[in-house]
């Protein structure tokens, strides 16, 4: 019931067809091959994406809305092909004009759904137009928590409806039954309790955060989801009430974690996403990257190597764009600035440079002419590099599609952005 109410709340904010239509994003690079749109409906409460690959293939499809926010929307978990349990779910941004595809693999937890984390990937987009209406969107967020709330109050009610309630006030004698409980320090908890101790419930702390889990002691032991009031979620293993063994923790900041814990401490090996589209999969040591790990740039390059309290150390391996690699010490040089202007990394490779030319843009007539002027350019940067004896040797050199534009509905010439990336070795 409260589910068709909250749908025909939203139907009721955003049923003006034209007001559907005006938000948008646009030109949302998601490979070298394949750019998408994607037009938020109101009216039917969904994302609508068109995918444009650089054959020409277009491929159309839509995708339920699940959250509306000031500057964001969530799709729903959608079920991938690649599996029965996998799953992949996005979220546009207005404010960073990113679309962010995340691909989830379900495991099954204590009376409920994990979700764990496998891949992020992060896409820029060109046109963004999302100026809707702030009040009406407030609004449907207040709704959205509401009904958050109950579904969570239904479910629990529900698993514990075959329970006999708790009798009595003294707590230590109940067993093998559903009660509440205030201890002296203000701490709630609600349940099933045995043997005067609640071994599966809720826990609502003094300062507000809550816990839904698993117990021991009255602490979170077990499988368990917790949320912080400022904003930090965490599901996943607990030990004596710390996060310990595997598990999912997501940042009010955008970073997301999934991987080994050990006392609250991110302790293992496991995947740190960070909101700017960066990664880490590797080793940590309380709380840092220590050990061996990769660490992917949000152009797509990577440094894989040895790393000491969070920092890259010693010689490794650095990652192009398109998979090709070579020894260096790390990517801790300082910004250069590309031919676009654009900041890029020069890569400190022993006696050797990485090349970076990109963002031309050309159409399909004047293509040839471009990438003429992309090896001459290449040559120059090189020389420049390899100053004061401006000698080099070319190690690797590779011409590639950046991104396209395609508008064949109205007849009009496929636009390209190309460039050039490769490695020299300087004499």
């Amino acid at each position: 019931m409260k589910k068709n109410l909250i749908t025909f709340l939203l139907s009721l904010l955003f049923c003006n067809t034209s007001f559907a239509e005006s938000y948008y994003f646009k030109g949302c690079k998601l490979s070298n091959a394949v750019s998408g749109d994607y037009i938020i409906n109101f009216d039917k409460n969904v994302i609508e994406v068109n995918l444009k690959a650089i054959d020409g293939t277009i491929q159309n499809y839509s995708d339920k809305i699940k959250i509306i926010e000031k500057n964001k929307i969530v799709s729903e978990k959608i079920k991938s092909a690649k599996g029965e349990n996998i799953y992949y779910q996005y979220f546009l941004n207005s404010k960073s004009k990113t679309v962010i595809k995340l691909q989830y693999e379900r495991e099954r937890g204590i009376d409920m759904d994990i979700f764990k984390l496998n891949t992020k990937r992060e896409s820029y987009c060109s046109d963004v137009k999302a100026d809707w209406d702030q009040q009406k969107i407030e609004e449907a967020e207040a709704i959205k928590k509401q009904e958050q709330i109950l579904e969570a109050q239904k479910k629990i009610k529900k698993e514990q409806s075959s329970l006999i309630e708790c009798r009595g006030n003294n707590y230590k004698k109940w067993t093998k039954c559903k009660g509440s409980y205030e201890a002296e320090t203000g701490h709630k908890y609600k349940g099933l309790f045995i043997d005067g101790k609640i071994i599966k419930g809720i826990s609502i702390y003094p300062g507000g955060a809550k816990y839904v889990g698993e117990f021991k002691d009255y602490k979170p032991h077990g499988y368990g989801n917790f949320a912080w009031t400022n904003g930090d979620k965490y599901f996943g293993e607990w030990k004596d009430g710390q996060a310990h063994g595997n598990g999912t923790k997501t940042w009010k900041d955008g970073r997301e974690y999934s991987g080994d814990f050990k006392n609250d401490k991110l302790h293992g090996s496991g995947t740190l996403f960070y909101p700017d589209g960066k990664k880490y999969k590797g080793e940590f040591i309380n709380g840092k990257r220590h050990g061996k790990g990769t660490f992917t740039y949000t152009d797509g390059t990577a440094y894989i190597g040895k790393f000491i309290a969070g920092k890259e150390e010693g010689l490794g391996e650095c990652i192009s764009a398109d998979g090709s690699s070579i020894p260096c010490t790390s990517k801790k040089d300082t910004q250069v600035k590309d031919f676009s202007g654009k900041d890029t990394r020069n890569i400190s490779i022993v006696a050797k440079k990485w090349v970076r030319i990109s963002q031309y843009e050309t159409n399909s007539k004047k293509g040839k002419k471009i990438m003429d002027k992309l090896k001459t350019d290449f040559s120059t940067k090189a020389l420049e590099l390899c100053s004061p004896k401006s000698k080099y040797n070319v190690l690797k050199k590779t011409i590639e599609v950046l991104d396209i534009d395609e508008t064949p509905a109205y007849g009009l010439e496929t636009k390209l952005k190309i460039g050039i990336n490769g490695v020299v070795e300087c004499k």
